[in-house]
C-alpha cells in the first residue's frame, strides 16, 4: 500500500471531520447552509474512507469479496451526490430536485450492479473490475461535474464576478481529480480532490458572504448618516458630531473655532394641515436646498422635522457676518412674498459663535443659537402681520 496515499487520505478525513464539527461556529452562513456543508464534509470523509479501503482490498490477497462490494457500491453512490451537496451548501435551491431524482436513479443502477456486475464487480480474487456498462457511471459523473460547474459559475456571477475565477478554479480541482480517477483507476485522486474542493468552497463562500455583509453594513451606515428626505446629514450624524466637538473642547478649549446656525422652517404645520404631507415634504426639500446654498462649505444636519443645523468652520466661519446678512435679507423678502405659503422657502435662523470664556460644551453654543432663532421667528411673524 502506498504510504503517501494513506497519509493523504488520513489528512483528508481528519480535515473533513474537523470542518463538520466546526462549521457551525464563528460563521456567517445561515442554518441550512451550515447543515448542508456538514452533510458534505461527512459524506466526503465517508467516501474517502471507502475509496481508501477499496484500494486497500485491491492490493490485498484474497480480500473479503462482499465487504469489498459494499465499500465500492458506497463509494460509487456517494460520489455524484457530493456535487448536489456542494451546490446546496452554496445556497443553490433551484433545479435541485431533478438532480436528486437523477442521482437516485444512479443509486438504483448501482444496486442492480451489486448483483449483476453491469457497472462494476469484484472478481474471484477480490479485485475490482469495471463492468460492461461502466460508461453509465461515467455519464452520471459527467452530469454531476457539469452541474457543479454551472452552479459555481452562477455563484461567481451572483457575487458580481469578483470571485468567478476562484470559484471556477475550485470546481476545476474536483473535476480534474475525479476525471483522472475515473479514466485510470490507479490514479487515486477522486476523494482527495473532493475534500480540497469542499474546504476551498467553504472558505470562498465565507469570504463572499462576509464581503456582502460588510457592503450591506456600509450601505446601512450611509443611510443612517443621511436624512432620507433631504439627503443632508441626519440626527445620528449630528449627535456623533456633538460628541466630537465636546471632546475637542475638553482637550483644547482655547484653540477650537466654530459657529452654529439653527434654522427652523416657517409654516410647515400649515402646509401639512391644508395641503397634506406630500406638499409638506416638498416644502422641506425646497427650504433645505436654500439653507445648503448659504452654507456651501459647512455640513448641514436635519435634526428634526422642521429644524436644521449648520456647523460653520473654515471659509463659512470666516464669512459668518456676511452669511448672516444674506440669510436675514432673504428671510425678510421671502416671508413677505404674496404667494401661497407652500411656495415659499421661509425659515427663521439663529447664530452663535463658540466662546471659550463662557461655553463649556457644544450644547452651550447651541442654546444661544436657539434663543436667537426664536427671536428671529418672532420678528418674521411681525412682518407677516404688517
Amino acid at each position: 500500500m502506498d504510504h503517501n496515499y494513506t497519509v493523504t487520505i488520513i489528512i483528508c478525513v481528519i480535515s473533513m471531520i474537523i470542518l463538520a464539527i466546526d462549521v457551525g461556529r464563528n460563521t456567517i452562513l445561515n442554518k441550512n447552509d451550515i447543515k448542508w456543508f456538514r452533510i458534505t464534509f461527512v459524506l466526503a470523509a465517508a467516501g474517502a474512507c471507502c475509496e481508501y479501503f477499496g484500494v486497500f482490498f485491491d492490493k490485498m490477497e484474497n480480500s473479503p469479496i462482499l465487504l469489498h462490494k459494499l465499500i465500492t457500491f458506497t463509494e460509487f453512490s456517494v460520489s455524484p451526490y457530493l456535487a448536489i451537496c456542494l451546490a446546496r451548501s452554496s445556497g443553490m435551491k433551484r433545479k435541485l430536485k431533478p438532480m436528486l431524482g437523477l442521482m437516485g436513479i444512479h443509486v438504483i443502477i448501482e444496486i442492480v450492479s451489486l448483483f449483476t456486475g453491469i457497472i462494476f464487480y469484484i472478481d474471484s480474487d477480490g479485485k475490482f473490475e469495471r463492468g460492461n456498462l461502466y460508461w453509465i457511471y461515467l455519464i452520471f459523473c459527467g452530469i454531476s461535474f457539469i452541474y457543479i460547474l454551472i452552479v459555481f459559475i452562477q455563484i461567481g456571477i451572483r457575487s458580481r464576478l469578483r470571485n468567478l475565477i476562484n470559484i471556477i478554479l475550485i470546481a476545476t480541482i474536483m473535476i480534474v481529480g475525479q476525471t483522472a480517477n475515473i479514466v485510470d483507476g490507479n490514479i487515486t485522486s477522486g476523494y482527495s480532490s473532493i475534500c480540497v474542493t469542499a474546504t476551498l468552497l467553504y472558505i470562498c463562500l465565507q469570504n463572499i458572504f462576509r464581503h456582502i455583509m460588510l457592503e450591506t453594513i456600509d450601505i446601512e451606515k450611509k443611510i443612517s448618516s443621511h436624512d432620507a428626505l433631504t439627503k443632508v446629514l441626519s440626527r445620528i450624524s449630528y449627535d456623533n458630531k456633538i460628541k466630537e466637538f465636546d471632546q475637542k473642547i475638553a482637550e483644547d478649549e482655547e484653540n477650537i473655532k466654530f459657529a452654529v446656525c439653527v434654522c427652523d422652517l416657517n409654516s410647515l404645520k400649515l402646509v401639512n394641515d391644508t395641503l397634506g404631507h406630500d406638499y409638506g415634504d416638498t416644502y422641506i426639500i425646497n427650504c433645505c436646498k436654500v439653507i445648503c446654498n448659504f452654507f456651501k462649505h459647512s455640513p448641514v444636519y436635519r435634526i428634526g422635522g422642521d429644524e436644521f443645523v449648520a456647523i460653520l468652520q473654515t471659509d463659512d466661519y470666516d464669512n459668518l457676518e456676511q452669511i448672516k446678512k444674506d440669510i436675514a435679507e432673504f428671510s425678510r423678502e421671502e416671508i413677505q412674498k404674496l404667494i401661497p405659503p407652500a411656495e415659499k422657502r421661509s425659515f427663521a435662523s439663529g447664530f452663535a459663535v463658540y466662546d471659550s470664556t463662557k461655553d463649556n460644551s457644544f450644547g452651550d453654543v447651541m442654546k444661544r443659537a436657539d434663543m436667537e432663532m426664536y427671536e428671529n421667528k418672532k420678528q418674521l411673524k411681525e412682518l407677516i402681520i404688517l
